[in-house]
């Protein structure tokens, strides 16, 4: 799903291309940044200014002027994992083997 990260203000010398940021939503850096037709143009950079009214910095992979207005980043929806799997167990022990305290067995 495509998510508005933010308008074009400039271009800076260095071929930067400087947002100002949507209030609702701040993409992480390294972001891949899109156009509204789809095509990927650049990452998020890096994220300046003032903590409520942020400004992103897209390093495009083009040295070419972005002539778009508003740019987008894809989000996640939150349905791309299946489930918890075992977490952080690692293997070939088993839950409570081992452990000092668990049940002890009686040699007959």
């Amino acid at each position: 799903m495509l998510k508005k990260i933010g308008r074009v203000l400039h271009i800076s010398k260095t071929g930067n291309v400087i947002l100002s940021s949507v209030p609702d939503y701040l993409p992480k850096e390294g972001s891949p940044v899109y156009n509204k037709r789809m095509e990927k143009i650049g990452f998020v950079y890096d994220i300046i200014g003032p903590v409520k009214n942020p400004f992103l910095v897209v390093k495009p992979f083009k040295r070419r002027i972005i002539e778009e207005d508003i740019l987008f980043t894809v989000v996640e929806d939150g349905r791309g994992r299946k489930g918890k799997g075992k977490g952080n167990r690692k293997e070939g022990k088993r839950k409570g083997a081992g452990k000092k305290g668990g049940r002890k067995r009686r040699n007959n």
